[in-house]
């Protein structure tokens, strides 16, 4: 897969802005071209770019959605419509007046206060009949076992299209700013054996999977439609982007609790509160030492089998861990240096970049971890928190896998 990667990046410099027939390719590393689908082959596809060349590109290397998209042009035999009209990134008009502003990568965008919503692109009926209805978003694909009201969809929509701005909005975004390799799927039942049917983990009134994101919405006892704000969904919609990042265990299950945690005024997400906020949340046995936290070198040690614990309240033995996460993740977002988690976006460009040893590096500055913990325990005393740290685990016996520890 190397090469594909390689060929598909360096195409994405090119750009077909003047087209009108031009589609966004994605492979399922974020990489992006513009170009135009003008033949398919058994194992490549010809693309014209913005200067009329045609190059060859392996269909291995797109993503499902582009997967999806050939096999429809095919069989259309070419006629296909094109789903991304202009492949620039053009600011879309929905029928209630508001207007949708494409996310765009902002490294060097100072901190933001908040993360105000800049709208939401206008829902599309792709089907609606009594047994299954679906409509779309620019990024989310909802489902539905019969009919959504209006102001429904478009509640949806706002909450959905409103995480992924605030995402897009931290320094922390790396992926999410680009246009997505595949559209989230939203799944809303009003019943609980629809709810029981749907593969996912199960947690409270929400399930996701690490394949395909996924919500579920249900009614109470007396047959009421749950209100939306009753099941959170930006600890799961984190938790799936993060995850297919594919980022430290730690870093996506801390990120998604921080984002379960942002407070939020008038639909917008406020980050500037949060670091007071949580220190006035935590378990008495955290804030004043009594529950030791994890060695930081386990943390960073730990294997990579993600989980869904503590989006609303940890689970009974993970607790401690689910708190380390969050208050490790706070601490380098916020307390570590000015506020601009400076050296968390350093660390991210080096694991993008796949060179881990180097991203761990990073994060402990040349310091040894328990060094480390001794700072942000340092941070977090200036707000009231006494923490404490268990001493950190033997070496693994030869042959015992980090998942056995």
């Amino acid at each position: 897969m190397t090469v594909p990667v390689k060929i598909l990046s360096a195409l994405a410099g090119l750009t077909l802005a003047g087209s009108i027939q031009a589609r966004i390719w994605t492979n399922d590393r974020g990489a992006t071209v513009a170009a135009v689908l003008v033949a398919v082959r058994d194992a490549e596809v010809d693309l014209k770019l913005h200067d009329g060349r045609v190059v060859a590109v392996p269909k291995n290397v797109f993503s499902g959605a582009d997967q999806e998209y050939i096999l429809e042009w095919v069989k259309s035999g070419g006629t296909l419509p094109d789903t991304d009209v202009g492949a620039e990134n053009p600011v879309a008009q929905g029928s209630s007046g508001s207007r949708y502003v494409p996310l765009e990568p902002n490294w060097d965008a100072p901190w933001p206060d908040r993360a105000a919503a800049p709208g939401f692109l206008l829902v599309k009926t792709v089907q609606e009949t009594d047994e299954l209805s679906v409509y779309e978003t620019d990024h989310f694909m909802i489902e539905s076992p019969g009919k959504l009201a209006e102001p429904e969809r478009m509640a949806l929509a706002r909450r959905f299209e409103t995480v992924l701005s605030a995402l897009a909005a931290v320094p922390m975004n790396l992926t999410v700013a680009r246009r997505p390799s595949r559209k989230y799927l939203v799944r809303v039942c009003f019943k609980e054996e629809d709810f029981d049917k749907v593969p996912g983990l199960r947690n409270g009134s929400l399930k996701f999977s690490p394949t395909s994101f996924t919500v579920l919405l249900l009614r109470d006892k007396k047959g009421k439609p749950l209100k939306l704000d009753a099941v959170d969904p930006r600890f799961a919609v984190t938790h799936w982007v993060a995850q297919s990042m594919d980022l430290e265990h730690w870093l996506v299950d801390g990120f998604s609790a921080y984002m379960a945690f942002l407070p939020m005024e008038k639909e917008a997400m406020v980050f500037r509160k949060l670091p007071g906020r949580l220190s006035s949340m935590l378990p008495r046995a955290v804030r004043t030492g009594r529950e030791p936290l994890p060695a930081l070198a386990d943390m960073l040690a730990r294997d990579s089998v993600h989980s869904a614990s503590g989006h609303d309240h940890p689970l009974k033995g993970n607790a401690a861990r689910y708190w380390a996460d969050l208050l490790w993740t706070v601490y380098w977002r916020h307390l570590e240096g000015d506020g601009k988690a400076e050296r968390l976006r350093r660390y991210l460009k080096a694991w993008d970049a796949e060179d881990g040893n180097k991203a761990h590096a990073i994060l402990l500055d040349g310091k040894s971890p328990e060094e480390v913990q001794k700072e942000m325990a340092a941070a977090w005393k200036k707000l009231g928190v006494k923490l404490q740290f268990a001493p950190p685990s033997p070496p693994a016996a030869s042959g015992e896998t980090a998942a056995e520890k």
